[in-house]
């Protein structure tokens, strides 16, 4: 393995297109082996601060002054070759496994590429605790779960051996038993590198055991670890005069190619109800949402809306059926077109669907400016939000939202949990996939799935 990296920070600048400040760090010092956590609001310049750490800066933005260094290399002004060297010596994983992954890649393929040496991505893969066998290793990202598909990234940024690994919100999506195992592998094939590591997981932050700073408004502060105070539950109970039945599943199976079946489910989701799908990593929660859609086919059961069966293929379903759904997914990534500005795609909905779009930004904490951003300018909590703004604007009939809260504060996602109990309340049935107790505290009951065989 390489030598841990060294990284200085010196009155660094960063601005949007405006010329308004979007991050100022005058001194953070990092030394070779440490571990560093950067916690603090969505959006409020973690992740930009992470990318900076590597010399990168998201589109939208640019550097106004100072100089971040990398082993006495200066990161933000390096010609060709010292770049060459920089990406030998460090890696990122992104927030959204979605964004470092090429989706028609096999997984063989995308842990091996940049490999350092043959078999070292595949090597990081078992260690991460991933199941390396022939056939999963032939399957491609959009087959596997949220946490296999981070945990790929992971093992992919770790095969090119580097000094310096930064990591974006690595438990997100992850139940807290997943969590609590997935945090102590990443710390052991982590051990003897420098780690910037960025969460809003209390507990994750408190593992990590280094040093802590709190972005805030663009700012760096130093602070203690946060500290998790909990939540009593809120329940809200269903509307019982609802005259449709909402979604339904009959006896559904779902499976990837040679693994072993999920399911069968039988449960339906009312209209006017919040009901969290909860189990643990892998056990089949995103597929479940993606075969309510038409996207993927089940291979046993049925799915129903308003008693009506649907077609198993989106592609062979009415518009009135695919216009009745709503799925926000988990890699918000992958619902986001990245040339277009979120704002244009939002209007364009809010004045297909006769919805107030200023009214559901500010439920959602979304300020006007975000909306001339495109959506490599913003964070992961607020690419999430921009998601699940789009999937309100439509006013389905049926919202899936996966891991809604998995990239979010405390308080953002408190705002994003009541926007999801207005939706019911208005008549939506709303299922959502989630290891957050928080959310599901909040949820009318509780679908749970069985661990995958």
């Amino acid at each position: 393995m390489v030598a841990a990296s060294a990284l200085r920070v010196r009155d660094l600048v960063i601005r949007d297109r405006t010329g308004a400040p979007r991050l100022e760090v005058p001194r953070l010092d990092i030394e070779a082996g440490d571990r560093l956590v950067l916690v603090g609001p969505s959006g409020a310049g973690k992740s930009t601060l992470a990318r900076a750490l590597l010399g990168d800066v998201s589109p939208g933005l640019c550097v106004a002054s100072g100089a971040v260094s990398i082993d006495g290399v200066d990161a933000l002004g390096a010609n060709a070759r010292q770049v060459r060297r920089l990406r030998r010596r460090s890696s990122f994983v992104d927030q959204d496994p979605g964004v470092a992954l090429t989706p028609w890649r096999r997984i063989d393929q995308l842990t091996e590429e940049n490999a350092a040496r043959p078999g070292l991505g595949l090597h990081y893969a078992r260690e991460l605790g991933l199941p390396v066998d022939e056939d999963w290793l032939r399957r491609r990202p959009a087959q596997l779960s949220g946490g296999q598909r981070r945990r790929v990234a992971i093992a992919r940024a770790l095969s090119v051996d580097p000094g310096l690994v930064v990591l974006d919100e690595p438990t997100a999506g992850l139940d807290p038993d997943t969590a609590r195992a997935f945090t102590e592998l990443l710390l052991s094939v982590t051990a003897g590198r420098t780690l910037v590591l960025v969460t809003h997981d209390a507990r994750l932050a408190h593992a990590v055991g280094g040093r802590v700073v709190t972005v805030d408004a663009g700012r760096v502060y130093q602070a203690a670890p946060p500290v998790d105070t909990g939540r009593g539950p809120r329940r809200q109970a269903p509307d019982p005069e609802g005259t449709h039945t909402g979604l339904t599943f009959d006896s559904v199976e779902v499976a990837h190619p040679n693994s072993t079946p999920i399911g069968p489910l039988d449960a339906v989701v009312p209209t006017r109800s919040l009901l969290a799908l909860a189990g643990r990593s892998g056990s089949g929660k995103s597929t479940l949402l993606r075969a309510a859609v038409g996207l993927h086919p089940p291979i046993r059961g049925r799915v129903l809306i308003h008693g009506e069966e649907l077609a198993p293929r989106v592609q062979n379903r009415p518009r009135a059926h695919i216009d009745s759904f709503a799925l926000v997914p988990q890699d918000s990534s992958l619902a986001l077109a990245p040339a277009v500005t979120v704002g244009r795609r939002l209007r364009r909905l809010a004045r297909d669907h006769r919805t107030d779009l200023s009214q559901v930004c500010e439920e959602l904490q979304l300020g006007p400016e975000l909306l001339e951003r495109r959506p490599g300018a913003l964070s992961g909590g607020q690419r999430q939000r921009i998601a699940l703004a789009a999937a309100l604007l439509r006013g389905p009939d049926v919202l899936l939202v996966d891991e809604p809260t998995a990239a979010l504060d405390r308080s953002t996602s408190s705002a994003v949990l009541t926007r999801l109990e207005q939706a019911s309340a208005a008549g939506a049935a709303v299922l959502v996939a989630t290891h957050d107790a928080d959310v599901i505290a909040r949820c009318d009951s509780v679908l749970t799935l069985p661990d995958a065989g």
